[in-house]
């Protein structure tokens, strides 16, 4: 029972990541799209981090699908949070 519980959480916890992350990117992506304009203006430094934002993103692409379609290392970085809401569940019962 306690691992389909964990296993419920964390599930849970991927979703949860999936919209905030998708919404961000979809913010994100937005001022990218005006930053790319300004190319020419910014610093060495400053497309550094636009090429740091652009592989986050692409990266979280990647890993806006199902829960039962992620590696077991990604699972386990939502487990961790499942994890923690149980500790608290366990503190307070």
């Amino acid at each position: 029972m306690r691992d389909e519980l964990l296993e419920r959480l964390s599930e849970l916890e991927h979703e949860q990541w999936c919209e905030w992350s998708s919404h961000l990117s979809q913010e994100l992506s937005s001022l990218l799209v005006i930053l790319d304009k300004l190319d020419d203006e910014l610093s060495d430094e400053d497309k550094q981090t636009i090429f740091n934002i652009k592989s986050k993103l692409n990266r979280w692409n990647e890993l806006q699908i199902p829960y039962s379609e992620l590696s077991e290392e990604e699972k386990e970085k939502d487990r961790v949070y499942a994890r923690k809401i149980i500790s608290i569940l366990d503190d307070e019962i």
